[in-house]
């Protein structure tokens, strides 16, 4: 079974060959899913920057070897549907783990202003003593 990071070689009908690095491997319905990127991808593109990738869905052949086959239309919408829900899923989560970050810091806030409203009060007192005198 591919595992993240390997590197495959594709061979196209016309003898060329192709590397790539196993970015994610994925079951759905019962079924092994490999998402291949090219070797020479800049891994160190910005985030936005799109990389162009494969999806092929894993078999054993007659001779017990793993190959890739390529998806019909169908399936590769289902599983590009499963990979946008994972990472919209991931998202999320991102986004939560920001808000909680922000509500800390927002506690943090609001721990400093009840200390400053204390340091005034406390002036506010001695100022009204000094004036009874």
């Amino acid at each position: 079974m591919p595992e993240i990071d390997d590197v495959v070689t594709l061979v196209y009908e016309d003898g060329e060959e192709e590397t790539f690095s196993v970015e994610d491997v994925m079951e759905l319905d019962g079924n092994t899913y490999v998402i291949l990127v090219p070797e020479d991808a800049d891994s160190e593109a910005e985030d936005d920057e799109e990389v162009e990738a494969c999806i092929f869905r894993v078999e054993t052949d007659e001779d017990g070897e793993e190959v890739l086959v390529d998806l019909d239309d169908d399936e590769y919408e289902k599983v590009t549907g499963a990979i946008c829900a994972d990472l919209e899923k991931v998202c999320d989560e991102d986004e939560d783990e920001d808000e909680d970050e922000d509500e800390d810091e927002d506690e943090e806030d609001l721990d400093l202003d009840e200390d400053e409203d204390d340091f005034f009060d406390s002036e506010d007192d001695g100022d009204e003593d000094e004036d009874k005198d």
